[in-house]
């Protein structure tokens, strides 16, 4: 008998602590979104003060209070960042707006009742980034100068995220291979992959779509792989050494043309037989 006192007064104790703040476990929010966090307090106690804090490194850092007697408060380091959405001692809920990756983490809503004393529900938020991918094609000219020589076409696929984005390509079965990747860690926690690989420059380049797909928690995009700068004909990369010489040829030519033709004037115009009705460029 005592045994079985002991054990439903186990029960007692222990099942209000399970439903005494109702909140939502996980969110999720990109980069530069805007978040809300809810609790809601189920006891029958009176709430003194409800109290936000986020966990920061084992340690719990205060960012907003709420008490009849004090009314709004937040502090100085969460002032420009975070605001009341609501605030009433029974439900409480912050609002967090232009998210940064540095906001990531948990947090904490704490109703302080009595006689019980705290009562605590906790939330995670999880913070993605991305960056707009970028796919391009360039043309990869051998050092070997034979005509025969084959020219390679380099491709490549990348874009920078939180966690890293997931890079695969959608190939024509002659092109088959496995790209090379490569993967550079920031200290913001962003994560840029690159993807790319080489082919010999053929006419299916252009005939077939190549198209590179990105995957991420916030964006899933299918690019296609522009061919444009594969049009270019073996000649062009002659192109700017010739608009050089263009460039600087054209106007000394002309320079000279216009200098001679002043000379020959001078020397007309000192010319006694010369008529001084005729242009001085007559008799040229």
């Amino acid at each position: 008998m005592m045994v079985t006192c002991l054990l439903l007064s186990s029960i007692w104790t222990a099942a209000p602590a399970s439903v005494q703040v109702m909140n939502r476990k996980v969110q999720s929010v990109q980069v530069g979104g805007n978040v809300t966090f809810s609790c809601r307090s189920v006891t029958k106690e009176d709430v003194i003060q409800v109290t936000w804090q986020k966990e920061t490194e084992g340690a719990e850092d205060n960012i907003a209070t709420y008490s009849v007697i004090n009314g709004q408060k937040i502090a100085k380091a969460y002032v420009s960042h975070v605001s009341f959405a609501h605030s009433k001692l029974q439900s409480s809920a912050i609002f967090l707006h232009g998210v940064t990756l540095q906001d990531e983490g948990c947090y904490k809503c704490i109703f302080n009742t009595f006689p019980s004393g705290a009562v605590t529900g906790r939330m995670c938020l999880k913070v993605y980034a991305i960056s707009d991918p970028k796919v391009e094609t360039k043309l990869i000219h051998s050092s070997d100068k034979a005509e025969d020589s084959k020219k390679m076409v380099g491709m490549s696929c990348s874009a920078t995220g939180k966690p890293a984005p997931k890079i695969t390509w959608h190939l024509p079965s002659i092109l088959q291979q496995k790209p090379r990747e490569y993967h550079i860690k920031f200290s913001n926690q962003t994560v840029t992959v690159i993807s790319n690989f080489t082919h010999s420059h053929s006419k299916i380049l252009q005939e077939y779509p190549i198209t590179c797909v990105i995957q991420h928690p916030s964006l899933n995009v299918t690019l296609v792989l522009p061919t444009d700068s594969l049009e270019q004909g073996p000649d062009n990369r002659m192109a700017p050494a010739t608009a050089i010489a263009v460039g600087v040829l054209v106007p000394l030519t002309s320079l000279l043309l216009l200098t001679c033709l002043l000379c020959h004037c001078l020397r007309h115009r000192r010319d006694p037989e010369r008529n001084p009705a005729w242009p001085c460029w007559v008799g040229l």
